[in-house]
């Protein structure tokens, strides 16, 4: 992984800004950062390369070497020793599921079959040892729901301590973080464009020290969230975003909303103070219905 792309621009000497963009986690890693100087910026986007590449080579399930590829290896068989970070992310990860009423659940593309008349898969944890235990026959760790939002987390503290006050890092156009407000103006105006058809803005999001998460059909049209309860993927044809304060909080909700049945989504949003759930149903000839989850 390198910064295949990086622009300066001081054509406006007030506002000097640069952009710059990564291959990460399986998709692009954009981000724009106002009112530094080039090689403040250049510092700041090598490190955010390097992060993401230490959080890609702990939380990946298809590279080789990752150690939740290890884990999902090996854990079905024994306890596997995982390091402090991807411990403490597995940790978080139950206490979300729990907090979701099971609708994000990181085992949820596991193979459930003969698994669930012996109550399903999962995985336990060992916190003297710091291991992860796999059951059920076909359990299978994935935490692409969970790692894009934890990474923008770490990223936004490192771009913070670097003395930056106005930015936008943004995985994928699905999980987008912002510090700060627009130089000119009260925010960051995010357009939503629903998968499918990503033609037209659906809604505006303004975010200011603040995130999105957006949850729906890939950019192709496929289905690609499963249903815990079910292990079957769900095809709705909705798209979730969730908006607050953690880029975490919200990648979670928005999975496990899109997972979940529409009377179960009040009960689940209902915990988390601070964050709101927008609906967005379009057409496949344009106009789109906007409703919120309250």
């Amino acid at each position: 992984m390198t910064v295949e792309e990086f622009r300066y621009s001081t054509k406006n000497a007030l506002y000097p800004v640069a952009y710059a963009s990564m291959r990460a986690m399986h998709t692009r890693l954009e981000m724009v950062l106002v009112g530094v100087t080039e090689q403040v910026a250049r510092t700041i986007s090598e490190t955010v390369e390097a992060d993401t590449a230490d959080m890609e080579r702990r939380f990946s399930r298809h590279a080789a070497a990752a150690a939740l590829t290890v884990v999902n290896m090996r854990g079905g068989r024994e306890a596997v020793a995982v390091d402090d970070e991807l411990f403490m992310a597995l940790e978080l990860c139950e206490a979300f599921r729990r907090g979701t009423d099971g609708y994000f659940d990181i085992t949820a593309c596991s193979d459930r079959a003969g698994d669930m008349s012996d109550g399903g898969v999962g995985y336990t944890l060992d916190a003297s040892a710091h291991t992860v235990r796999l059951y059920g026959t076909g359990a299978l760790l994935d935490m692409g729901g969970f790692a894009k939002g934890y990474a923008l987390e770490r990223l936004r503290r490192r771009v913070a301590e670097a003395g930056v006050s106005q930015a936008v890092l943004n995985f994928g156009d699905s999980s987008i973080t912002a510090i700060g407000h627009h130089p000119y103006g009260e925010w960051w105006p995010v357009g939503v464009e629903p998968a499918p058809k990503r033609s037209a803005v659906a809604h505006e999001f303004r975010l200011r020290d603040s995130a999105i998460s957006v949850s729906g059909r890939g950019r192709g049209g496929e289905y690609h969230i499963f249903d815990p309860h079910s292990g079957e993927r769900v095809a709705r044809e909705e798209t979730i975003v969730v908006e607050g304060r953690s880029a975490l909080v919200c990648e979670v909700l928005s999975t496990a909303l899109y997972a979940a049945p529409a009377a179960r989504r009040k009960g689940i949003m209902g915990r988390y103070e601070g964050y709101s759930a927008t609906v967005l149903r379009c057409g496949a000839t344009g106009g789109c219905e906007v409703s919120r989850i309250e």
